[in-house]
C-alpha cells in the first residue's frame, strides 16, 4: 500500500519545491525592487536638498560668476 502513493508523493514534493522556489524568486524580486526604491529615493533627496557634488560646484561657479560680473 505505500508503494501505490509513492508516484503521486513524489510528484507532490516536486510541486512544492517549485511553489517554494517562486516564492523565493518573488522575495528577491521584492528586495531588489525596494533596494533599488531605496537607492533612488536617496539620489533624489540629495539632489533635491543641493548636497550632491555637481550642486555645490555649480553653486562656486555662480559664485565666481556673480563676483567678476560685480566688479
Amino acid at each position: 500500500m505505500k508503494d501505490l502513493f509513492k508516484p503521486l508523493n513524489s510528484s507532490l514534493e516536486l510541486f512544492q519545491e517549485k511553489i517554494n522556489f517562486l516564492f523565493f524568486m518573488i522575495e528577491m524580486l521584492l528586495f531588489l525592487i525596494i533596494v533599488i526604491l531605496i537607492i533612488w529615493i536617496y539620489g533624489f533627496v540629495r539632489k533635491n536638498l543641493g548636497i550632491d557634488k555637481q550642486t555645490k560646484e555649480l553653486e562656486k561657479i555662480r559664485k565666481i560668476i556673480e563676483k567678476k560680473f560685480n566688479e
